[in-house]
């Protein structure tokens, strides 16, 4: 792999890390920003997912939707299959929550649950990258 591809996934991996950190410090927040990790958890898997896109060379349009996203990584590999549920569960985090409506509030289970799906991406994405585009921890 070239220097300038490394990069790149190394830098999409290192944005997703950032999001689950925050996603995980904003849990414990006594301000219970649950809508916020709902937020970061739906980052952190899409930037996830647009590693492993990068490193199979495949072009992506500009998209929040989780779902699409791991549509296109079946083409290379089946198991994406296994993230069907957390990509539906996170793809409406990436804007819902971010702006006023009729929503309510996300629960301190739900953000729990978003931080768990995202782990799950972060870690299947990364189970299937090479060990030198991983950020430092």
């Amino acid at each position: 792999m070239d220097e300038a591809k490394r990069l790149e996934i190394h830098a999409w991996l290192a944005k997703a890390q950032q999001d689950l950190r925050s996603a995980i410090w904003l849990i414990s927040s006594p301000d219970h920003l649950y809508n916020a990790v709902g937020f970061h958890c739906q980052q952190a898997a899409e930037k996830s997912i647009k590693a492993y896109l990068t490193w199979q060379d495949e072009p992506f349009e500009k998209t929040h939707s989780l779902i699409a996203l791991v549509s296109m990584c079946l083409h290379f590999d089946p198991a994406f299959e296994q993230l069907r549920q957390a990509a539906a569960s996170l793809t409406p985090y990436a804007v819902t929550f971010r702006y006023p409506g009729e929503l309510p509030e996300l629960t301190a289970e739900e953000a729990e649950q978003a931080i768990s799906f995202s782990r799950q991406v972060w870690e299947f994405v990364l189970k299937r990258l090479p060990p030198e585009t991983f950020p430092e921890e």
